[in-house]
């Protein structure tokens, strides 16, 4: 079982004993005492060596670090008083001393007491030949191998996943950045020694650390081994998305071994080939909906039709089906409010893939569609597929319209615009595919005009439901994923005490412990 490390630091030993404290109580198995950050912040040698002494008293054993300033350390004196700080925190009691790979070769000293980490630190990129790095680390004497290089985008995260298989020690292997965060999370599904964290009010010593309530209640790192099931969403806005947090409450509530993981991601296509081989499911969310039509295996009819997919699953013979479920989930929100769609004027903003998905799922309900981009000739050829007319985004404003939909990303997450700058319609139902926040400024202006409003959380739950089942065969908790979303969206302080019951039921059929 993968075990999750906290990075901490202070300028006293009784500062590191209390962030050592905060890490044991949520959950981490050990502590990194960064003492070049100590160091840094004490300025003072003796404070330091109180901190050193400190180290077996801590709440939970210790890595000591002493970061080298080739691999952005902050150690602020000469390397003869760095190595003898870490021969001190081995002398002390660490349980792990980490020493970087390329410094280890200049000094002969080595700790006699705890495991020895090698490590390498790559800031700017992924570098060339890890693979033969790790040997050459076992090689030298490493008791775990350690890598941490920058992914530049998604497809990166396999150079990652191919690490471990070959490794003839234990590993820890990190692709730091946004794009790297899922190497932190599937730790355990891929056989890492430890995985990093932050706690809740840190900044995290490297770069996509995620939080450790995340880590052991959402992603449920302890639980996941080699037959864990791999599924995830892929967008360039991932950090908004509801979806890690639903899916892996459906998971948990049915003692599923499965993830499901942020793949912020620049280029689909590459991050597709370069790592489908492993992924199982995965949702699709803008800017990407379109790019993946022909990289699956089947394409259902609707899909196709559409030509936007917002989900990839596996059918019983292991090929990849793309599906949409938006359409749906759209035109089920609308008639709601609406009532049959036969007739009604339906303006639709935007002609990617959302937008797409709404506009033949109402022309398929007889709605009269018009299409507005800011890019006409997009508008023009999504209105020429569906038998729709399209409009310059200027004149938009003039048209009549009984439903309003926004199909774009305006107003999404900080975004405070509206892709509706003109005055509403009072009585229009205007409905919004954005989420997050549950409150976009388009719909709130529709409210002040008395119009009939939509959230676009009800679309998100019903195409999530549509996903999950096929993703698995089973039918989701749809009222779990609702509430879920709801209370994070509205800023409650409730979804992290369900997530946290959900998990420990989870935990204890399966046995996985701290």
């Amino acid at each position: 079982m993968v075990l999750v490390a906290v990075p901490i630091a202070g300028d006293s030993a009784e500062a590191v004993a209390a962030a050592a404290f905060k890490a044991a109580a949520g959950g981490a198995d050990l502590v990194e005492v960064r003492l070049d950050q100590c160091a840094r912040r004490a300025d003072d040698r003796a404070r330091l060596a109180a901190i050193v002494a400190a180290i077996p008293t801590l709440a939970v054993p210790a890595i000591a670090t002493a970061r080298h300033g080739d691999e952005k350390g902050e150690w602020p004196w000469d390397e003869a008083a760095r190595i003898a700080c870490l021969a001190a925190a081995d002398e002390a009691g660490a349980a792990y001393v980490d020493l970087e790979f390329a410094q280890s070769a200049a000094t002969p000293w080595r700790p006699t007491r705890a495991k020895l980490i090698l490590s390498h630190h790559d800031f700017a990129g992924m570098g060339t030949d890890l693979a033969g790095l790790v040997e050459r680390m076992a090689q030298a004497g490493a008791d775990i191998c350690k890598i941490a290089v920058t992914a530049l985008d998604a497809a990166d995260l396999a150079v990652i996943e191919a690490l471990y298989a070959p490794a003839a020690k234990p590993l820890i292997a990190i692709a730091m950045g946004e794009y790297g965060m899922p190497s932190r999370i599937l730790a355990g599904a891929w056989g890492a020694f430890l995985t990093f964290a932050r706690l809740d009010d840190e900044e995290g010593t490297a770069p996509g650390q995620p939080f450790l309530r995340d880590l052991l209640r959402l992603y449920r790192v302890r639980a996941q081994g080699p037959q864990t099931r791999i599924f995830g969403v892929i967008g360039n806005r991932v950090q908004h998305s509801l979806s890690p947090l639903v899916h892996n409450a459906a998971f948990a509530s049915h003692a599923l071994d499965a993830v499901y993981v942020p793949f912020q991601c620049e280029d689909p296509v590459a991050f597709w080939r370069a790592c489908g081989g492993w992924i199982d499911g995965l949702s699709i969310t803008i800017p990407h909906k379109e790019a993946l039509l022909d990289e699956v295996d089947q394409v259902e009819p609707l899909a196709r039709r559409i030509g936007a997919i917002n989900t990839i699953y596996r059918d019983d013979a292991g090929r990849t089906v793309g599906a949409n479920t938006d359409a749906s989930a759209a035109c089920a929100c609308v008639e709601v409010l609406a009532g049959t769609l036969a007739g009604r004027r339906a303006i639709i903003l935007g002609a990617g893939g959302v937008a797409r998905a709404v506009a033949y799922a109402l022309a398929d309900k007889g709605a009269v569609v018009t299409i507005t981009n800011r890019n006409l000739e997009r508008a023009q050829v999504l209105a020429a597929e569906i038998g729709a007319t399209a409009v310059a985004y200027e004149s938009a404003g003039a048209t009549p319209y009984d439903i309003l939909i926004n199909g774009t990303p305006s107003g999404m997450g900080e975004d405070d615009n509206t892709p509706w700058p003109w005055t509403h319609r009072p009585d229009s139902i205007v409905f919004d595919t954005v989420y997050t926040p549950l409150e976009t400024r388009l719909i709130k202006e529709a409210q002040m005009a008395h119009a009939t409003t939509i959230c676009g959380l009800s679309m998100f739950i019903g195409q999530a439901v549509q996903q999950y089942q096929r993703f698995t065969g089973i039918d989701a908790p749809e009222t779990l994923m609702q509430r879920l979303a709801l209370e994070r969206l509205s800023g409650g302080h409730q979804t992290d005490q369900h997530l946290k019951h959900t998990t420990a039921t989870f935990d204890k059929k399966f046995g996985v412990g701290p």
